[in-house]
């Protein structure tokens, strides 16, 4: 299944690319470092790492860097060949979110 739209509320979702740059500070005489840097920031650069997130604030949906979910369902997110995102679920574990709570591409959890 194509994961295009979170799979919880419906709501788009964006991949965040981690960068990672220096600040240099100069350490002064005393071994304290300047209140001020020595310039601007520099040397920015991916850090070849990221995180999809749902970009709505209220739904909290989102992977770690190895896009892997953790709260309240088990699931696989992967690229596929054409570097599309797809999500797998994993119905084998009980009292999690599976395909069968989905309903249109959003989460109905099921009513009690």
């Amino acid at each position: 299944m194509i994961l295009n739209k979170c799979p919880i509320c419906g709501s788009e979702l964006e991949y965040n690319l981690l960068y990672q740059f220096t600040k240099p500070f100069k350490i002064l005489k005393s071994g304290k470092l300047s209140i001020r840097p020595k310039r601007e920031k520099a040397d920015i650069c991916p850090m070849e790492c990221g995180f999809i997130s749902c970009t709505n604030t209220n739904c909290g949906f989102h992977t770690n860097c190895d896009l892997e979910v953790e709260e309240n369902f088990r699931c696989k997110i992967f690229l596929d060949d054409d570097n599309n995102y797809n999500i797998e679920f994993d119905d084998n574990v009980p009292g999690q979110m599976s395909i069968e709570t989905l309903e249109n591409g959003k989460y109905m959890p099921e009513h009690s």
